[in-house]
Protein backbone atom coordinates (compact mmCIF):
# COMPACT_ATOMS: atom_id res chain seq x y z
CA UNK A 1 0.00 0.00 0.00
CA UNK A 2 1.42 3.29 -0.92
CA UNK A 3 1.76 6.25 2.24
CA UNK A 4 -0.57 8.93 1.69
CA UNK A 5 -0.78 12.30 2.15
CA UNK A 6 2.08 14.95 3.44
CA UNK A 7 3.58 12.91 6.44
CA UNK A 8 7.30 11.58 6.46
CA UNK A 9 7.47 7.69 5.62
CA UNK A 10 9.64 5.96 7.81
CA UNK A 11 10.78 2.64 5.85
CA UNK A 12 11.44 -1.20 8.08
CA UNK A 13 13.16 -3.65 6.00
CA UNK A 14 12.83 -7.35 7.80
CA UNK A 15 14.78 -10.25 6.68
CA UNK A 16 13.64 -13.40 7.44
CA UNK A 17 16.51 -16.33 7.68
CA UNK A 18 16.06 -18.91 4.81
CA UNK A 19 17.32 -21.34 7.81
CA UNK A 20 14.37 -20.36 10.14
CA UNK A 21 11.74 -21.00 7.41
CA UNK A 22 13.36 -24.71 6.79
CA UNK A 23 12.91 -25.60 10.61
CA UNK A 24 9.77 -24.24 10.69
CA UNK A 25 8.82 -25.90 7.37
CA UNK A 26 10.73 -29.63 8.97
CA UNK A 27 8.99 -28.77 12.50
CA UNK A 28 5.38 -28.58 11.23
CA UNK A 29 5.96 -30.92 8.24
CA UNK A 30 4.41 -28.13 5.64
CA UNK A 31 6.27 -29.30 2.84
CA UNK A 32 3.46 -29.37 0.87
CA UNK A 33 3.22 -25.38 1.47
CA UNK A 34 7.06 -25.06 -0.16
CA UNK A 35 5.96 -23.86 -3.22
CA UNK A 36 3.41 -20.77 -1.79
CA UNK A 37 7.24 -19.05 -0.85
CA UNK A 38 8.07 -18.84 -4.86
CA UNK A 39 4.66 -16.79 -5.24
CA UNK A 40 5.41 -13.03 -4.53
CA UNK A 41 1.72 -11.82 -4.43
CA UNK A 42 1.29 -12.71 -1.11
CA UNK A 43 4.45 -10.80 0.32
CA UNK A 44 4.72 -8.34 -1.92
CA UNK A 45 1.10 -7.26 -1.74
CA UNK A 46 -0.07 -4.95 1.80
CA UNK A 47 -0.76 -7.23 4.41
CA UNK A 48 -1.65 -5.56 7.85
CA UNK A 49 -0.64 -8.33 9.78
CA UNK A 50 2.38 -8.47 8.63
CA UNK A 51 2.86 -4.98 8.34
CA UNK A 52 2.16 -4.66 12.54
CA UNK A 53 4.45 -7.56 13.23
CA UNK A 54 6.88 -5.55 11.35
CA UNK A 55 6.50 -2.50 13.71
CA UNK A 56 5.92 -4.28 16.73
CA UNK A 57 10.07 -5.86 16.05
CA UNK A 58 11.29 -2.44 14.85
CA UNK A 59 9.88 -0.97 18.20
CA UNK A 60 11.44 -4.08 20.02
CA UNK A 61 14.64 -3.78 19.10
CA UNK A 62 14.74 0.13 19.79
CA UNK A 63 14.18 -0.58 23.02
CA UNK A 64 16.28 -3.78 23.62
CA UNK A 65 14.47 -6.63 23.45
CA UNK A 66 16.63 -10.29 23.98
CA UNK A 67 16.94 -12.88 21.02
CA UNK A 68 13.96 -14.77 22.46
CA UNK A 69 11.39 -12.12 21.52
CA UNK A 70 13.17 -11.94 18.00
CA UNK A 71 13.36 -15.95 17.65
CA UNK A 72 9.47 -16.15 18.36
CA UNK A 73 8.52 -13.05 16.23
CA UNK A 74 10.35 -15.22 13.45
CA UNK A 75 8.75 -17.87 13.81
CA UNK A 76 4.89 -16.01 14.11
CA UNK A 77 5.94 -14.35 10.46
CA UNK A 78 6.56 -17.87 9.05
CA UNK A 79 3.58 -19.11 10.30
CA UNK A 80 2.10 -16.57 8.88
CA UNK A 81 3.63 -16.31 5.59
CA UNK A 82 3.49 -20.36 5.26
CA UNK A 83 0.49 -20.76 6.02
CA UNK A 84 -1.35 -16.82 6.08
CA UNK A 85 -4.87 -17.72 5.51
CA UNK A 86 -6.68 -21.44 5.74
CA UNK A 87 -9.50 -21.61 4.18
CA UNK A 88 -10.98 -24.34 6.53
CA UNK A 89 -12.23 -26.60 3.62
CA UNK A 90 -12.14 -30.28 4.91
CA UNK A 91 -11.46 -29.10 8.79
CA UNK A 92 -13.94 -30.63 11.22
CA UNK A 93 -16.67 -28.69 12.33
CA UNK A 94 -16.10 -26.45 15.68
CA UNK A 95 -12.51 -26.97 15.48
CA UNK A 96 -9.29 -24.86 13.90
CA UNK A 97 -7.40 -25.98 10.86
CA UNK A 98 -3.79 -26.89 12.24
CA UNK A 99 -3.13 -23.80 9.83
CA UNK A 100 -5.14 -21.14 11.92
CA UNK A 101 -4.19 -22.91 14.99
CA UNK A 102 -0.12 -22.37 14.31
CA UNK A 103 -1.17 -18.81 13.47
CA UNK A 104 -2.86 -18.17 16.82
CA UNK A 105 -0.14 -19.90 19.02
CA UNK A 106 2.77 -18.11 16.97
CA UNK A 107 1.28 -14.69 17.57
CA UNK A 108 0.92 -15.15 21.06
CA UNK A 109 4.38 -16.54 21.83
CA UNK A 110 6.07 -13.21 19.82
CA UNK A 111 3.60 -11.13 22.33
CA UNK A 112 3.88 -12.56 25.54
CA UNK A 113 5.05 -9.19 27.07
CA UNK A 114 2.51 -7.03 25.43
CA UNK A 115 -1.64 -7.38 26.02
CA UNK A 116 -3.33 -9.65 23.68
CA UNK A 117 -6.87 -9.45 23.53
CA UNK A 118 -9.30 -12.08 22.21
CA UNK A 119 -10.78 -9.87 19.48
CA UNK A 120 -6.83 -9.61 18.49
CA UNK A 121 -6.50 -13.78 18.52
CA UNK A 122 -10.02 -13.83 16.63
CA UNK A 123 -9.22 -11.63 13.76
CA UNK A 124 -6.03 -13.42 12.78
CA UNK A 125 -8.24 -16.28 11.95
CA UNK A 126 -11.40 -14.03 10.92
CA UNK A 127 -13.67 -15.37 13.40
CA UNK A 128 -16.05 -13.55 15.63
CA UNK A 129 -14.67 -13.52 18.88
CA UNK A 130 -17.81 -15.89 20.48
CA UNK A 131 -16.79 -18.31 17.50
CA UNK A 132 -13.05 -18.37 18.11
CA UNK A 133 -13.27 -18.91 21.57
CA UNK A 134 -15.13 -22.10 21.30
CA UNK A 135 -13.31 -23.20 18.01
CA UNK A 136 -10.15 -22.85 20.28
CA UNK A 137 -11.64 -24.84 23.40
CA UNK A 138 -12.07 -27.64 21.12
CA UNK A 139 -9.15 -27.86 19.86
CA UNK A 140 -6.73 -27.07 22.88
CA UNK A 141 -8.94 -27.87 25.48
CA UNK A 142 -8.16 -24.31 27.15
CA UNK A 143 -9.14 -21.40 27.00
CA UNK A 144 -7.62 -18.63 24.78
CA UNK A 145 -6.68 -16.55 28.00
CA UNK A 146 -5.89 -19.65 29.79
CA UNK A 147 -3.49 -21.01 27.21
CA UNK A 148 -1.77 -17.55 26.95
CA UNK A 149 -1.49 -17.34 30.88
CA UNK A 150 0.33 -21.30 30.21
CA UNK A 151 2.79 -19.82 27.97
CA UNK A 152 3.82 -16.86 30.03
CA UNK A 153 4.07 -18.87 32.98
CA UNK A 154 6.20 -21.46 31.35
CA UNK A 155 8.57 -18.26 29.93
CA UNK A 156 8.22 -16.92 33.72
CA UNK A 157 10.20 -19.93 34.86
CA UNK A 158 12.96 -19.77 32.69
CA UNK A 159 13.60 -16.50 33.64
CA UNK A 160 13.24 -17.50 37.26
CA UNK A 161 15.28 -20.16 37.00
CA UNK A 162 18.33 -18.64 34.30
CA UNK A 163 18.45 -15.11 35.39
CA UNK A 164 18.67 -12.67 38.49
CA UNK A 165 15.69 -10.12 37.40
CA UNK A 166 13.63 -9.35 40.25
CA UNK A 167 9.98 -10.75 40.17
CA UNK A 168 8.20 -7.38 39.30
CA UNK A 169 9.89 -7.46 35.91
CA UNK A 170 10.14 -10.91 35.14
CA UNK A 171 6.31 -10.08 35.29
CA UNK A 172 6.14 -7.18 33.27
CA UNK A 173 8.23 -8.70 30.06
CA UNK A 174 6.09 -11.95 30.40
CA UNK A 175 2.63 -9.26 29.78
CA UNK A 176 1.20 -9.75 33.44
CA UNK A 177 -0.12 -6.33 34.91
CA UNK A 178 1.16 -6.34 38.08
CA UNK A 179 3.25 -8.24 40.81
CA UNK A 180 -0.11 -9.41 42.42
CA UNK A 181 -1.46 -10.59 38.72
CA UNK A 182 1.58 -12.31 38.51
CA UNK A 183 1.92 -13.96 41.77
CA UNK A 184 -1.92 -14.92 41.77
CA UNK A 185 -1.35 -16.39 38.02
CA UNK A 186 1.78 -18.55 38.97
CA UNK A 187 0.44 -19.94 42.32
CA UNK A 188 -2.56 -21.16 40.29
CA UNK A 189 -1.05 -22.74 37.78
CA UNK A 190 2.53 -23.92 39.29
CA UNK A 191 0.80 -24.13 43.55
CA UNK A 192 4.10 -21.81 44.61
CA UNK A 193 4.64 -18.04 44.07
CA UNK A 194 7.36 -17.07 41.72
CA UNK A 195 9.78 -16.54 44.83
CA UNK A 196 8.89 -19.76 46.12
CA UNK A 197 9.62 -21.37 42.71
CA UNK A 198 12.78 -19.22 42.35
CA UNK A 199 13.89 -20.49 46.24
CA UNK A 200 13.10 -24.03 45.75
CA UNK A 201 14.93 -24.17 42.48
CA UNK A 202 18.30 -22.66 43.99
CA UNK A 203 18.02 -25.15 46.95
CA UNK A 204 17.36 -27.70 44.72
CA UNK A 205 20.32 -27.20 42.21
CA UNK A 206 22.80 -26.38 45.49
CA UNK A 207 21.34 -29.84 47.17
CA UNK A 208 22.64 -31.26 42.90
CA UNK A 209 26.23 -29.77 42.98
CA UNK A 210 29.12 -31.99 44.27
CA UNK A 211 30.74 -31.37 47.90
CA UNK A 212 34.43 -30.68 46.95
Amino acid sequence: MAPTGDEPVTIATLTLPVDTLRRFIAEEDLRSRVPYLWDPHPVTRFDPLLAAMVKAVAAASEVGADDLYAQSAAQFIAAHLLAPHSSGSGRTAGLLSSGQLETILSYMRANLDQPVSVGDLASLVSLSRFHFVRCFKATTGFTPYRYLTELRIDLARKYLETGDDTIARIGRRCGFSGSEHFSRSFRRVMGCTPSQYRTRRSCALGQSLPVL
